[in-house]
């Protein structure tokens, strides 16, 4: 038989592609999927729940707070005129983001948002509900347990659908029959964790003169932390030095009477005298402590919403776990809970080490401004000049390039 050519330019048949295999879902996937949204829901709900409570944390039964030195902090200037009612203003706005942005993450690792605002009364009610209805809730949860089993074991049915059932009747039980406490351990894991993690950092450094430091790492940071970002520019309003920042709030009244009464430039500034030069010290705390105020913030809000995120899962896994007998259920509950679970803490361990760090970062930076101002000291005029002559140097320099260009062209 004539074999036939293909013509020139045409290609041959070819052989029908095999379909290709479905590629895994990659691990950003899974977080724009299930994560994200997860979290995105947490928000939501956290914004609904506080906005149905307005309560909030002032309601009874919130875990007591212990009394920081922030707290006893006075935050008041004297004088009178613009300058000064403007420094009053810009400082207290000072203190306001200092002590939300703290307050936020003392929350954190005080209480479960979303279990005090809801969960905890709601499992309040549902016991209440149960001791009215007892009898007959205890009666048919033994008549359908009973039912379930002798199905199981009479009928033999091939699946395991009737264990699963009866498991899922069991968690139900122990869920209406313990709610506070099953609301309890629910809400653990979400305090637990960033008290573990902060633990685990402090045992990593140490403190010269208290040893090795432990879990009172969050209250030193943020004593320091409020020390350089209020109690400084408070000292520099009040005295016009950093005199009073380092001592005990209780104590600051007395030690500035005492200073008034004998240096007459501290009397100066207390008085109300430096109005401008007060104006702007405040400004310069307000713009210097917003970034680290709104981080913090921030990491909190994401430290919230996965705290509610692992309250809702732990609460879920009564019924995730019985689930998981099913072996044609395991990936789903693998992909929509156990992942999230493990999720919300990889998220809650981060925010909480980035606070952390924000906090130590803000009394490092404001470190470093205090040595680069005493190195500068006494010398900002030559720092000026030579600023000045610097950029009189470029401008010269760069006419004198435009004009060498310029007659090269013509």
């Amino acid at each position: 038989m004539p074999v036939v050519m293909p013509r020139h330019g045409t290609r041959p048949a070819s052989r029908p592609s095999r379909p290709r295999p479905r590629s895994e879902p990659t691990t950003w996937s899974w977080l724009r999927t299930v994560l994200v949204p997860y979290l995105a829901a947490m928000f939501v709900l956290l914004a609904i729940v506080f906005a149905l409570s307005p309560q909030g944390e002032g309601r009874p039964g919130a875990p007591a707070a212990g009394e920081w030195d922030y707290q006893r902090e006075v935050v008041a200037i004297q004088g009178g005129g613009m300058g000064n009612a403007y420094a009053r203003t810009a400082i207290r706005a000072t203190a306001w983001m200092a002590k939300g942005s703290i307050e936020r993450q003392r929350d954190v690792f005080r209480l479960n948002l979303l279990g005090f605002l809801a969960g905890h009364p709601l499992a309040g009610g549902i016991g209440a509900w149960r001791e009215a209805y007892r009898l007959p809730l205890e009666g048919g949860t033994m008549v359908a347990l009973v039912a379930l089993i002798a199905y199981g074991v009479l009928g033999r049915p091939a699946g395991r659908t009737w264990m699963v059932a009866a498991l899922l009747l069991v968690t139900l039980t122990l869920a209406v029959t313990r709610p506070l406490t099953v609301e309890r351990l629910a809400g653990a894991p979400g305090v637990a964790a960033p008290d573990l993690v902060t633990r685990v950092a402090a045992s990593a450094r140490t403190d010269r003169d208290r040893g090795p430091a432990t879990g009172d790492v969050r209250e030193r940071l943020t004593a320091r932390y409020w020390t350089s970002f209020v109690a400084y520019p408070l000292s520099r309003l009040q005295t016009g030095g950093p005199v009073l920042a380092e001592s005990p709030p209780t104590a600051k009244a007395g030690i500035l009477e005492l200073l008034r009464g004998r240096i007459a430039r501290v009397n100066d500034w207390a008085v109300g005298r430096r109005g401008a030069e007060r104006a702007v010290v405040a400004t310069t705390a307000t713009v210097y402590v917003l970034p680290f105020a709104l981080a913090l913030g921030a990491l909190a809000m994401v430290a919230a919403c996965a705290q509610a995120l692992l309250y809702l899962l732990c609460l879920a896994g009564l019924a995730a776990a019985p689930l998981a007998i099913d072996a044609r259920r395991r990936r789903a509950i693998l992909t929509w809970w156990l992942l999230p679970l493990a999720g919300a803490i990889v998220v809650l361990v981060a925010s909480t080490l980035l606070s952390l760090l924000v906090l130590w970062l803000g009394q490092t930076v404001h470190a470093a401004d205090e040595e680069v101002g005493l190195l500068l000291a006494g010398s900002i005029g030559p720092v000026l000049a030579a600023v000045l002559a610097t950029r009189r140097l470029r401008r010269s320099l760069r006419a004198r390039r435009v004009a060498a260009l310029g007659g090269a062209s013509s």
